[in-house]
């Protein structure tokens, strides 16, 4: 998914901060959005630091042993010193990270067991072996989906701020 964890994030966090009744303000949907983004942060740092054309999915940013290694480390925080906000970020944040990598198994594919297997676990492919492949994806139906998951979260935006769901604290 190029442009589809945005909108995803931001239902999942809406979900979640509803389920739990919590406002639906600029700090819990700004933290849900920032992590649903969180695992493509490495893009920069690929683009600007490595003369590589590989993958970021082969950035330990995009592990899903690596963010369980930091939930592990959350968890113990939390436990040693329980916060209801410290609570629900961690439910935000790693929510929205495990959506995103979810969601780009269905590309190209995420490392899920790393280190025991070293290869990308996916359905599609667009650039590399493995997995069905896709020769455009702008022409595939999952990027339609995208395009329809922004206009939907744009609606529902729209739809929250009328009424008066969302909050500026």
């Amino acid at each position: 998914m190029l442009i589809g964890h945005l909108p995803a994030g931001y239902f999942l966090s809406k979900f979640i901060l509803k389920k739990n009744h919590l406002p639906l303000n600029k700090k819990w949907l700004g933290l849900g959005l920032i992590a649903s983004i969180l695992p493509d942060f490495d893009i920069a740092y690929a683009v600007l630091f490595t003369d590589s054309m590989a993958s970021h999915r082969f950035f330990f940013t995009n592990y899903p042993a690596f963010y369980l290694g930091l939930l592990l480390l959350c968890l113990i925080g939390y436990y040693s010193k329980p916060k209801q906000w410290l609570k629900y970020g961690i439910i935000v944040v790693f929510s929205n990270i495990f959506l995103h990598l979810l969601i780009d198994t269905v590309f190209v594919g995420i490392m899920w067991f790393w280190p025991f297997y070293g290869k990308l676990i996916g359905i599609y492919n667009t650039n590399f072996t493995g997995g069905i492949r896709v020769m455009n994806y702008f022409h595939h139906l999952w990027w339609y989906l995208e395009i329809l998951l922004w206009l939907l979260a744009i609606i529902s935006i729209i739809i929250s701020n009328r009424k008066g769901e969302l909050k500026n604290n």
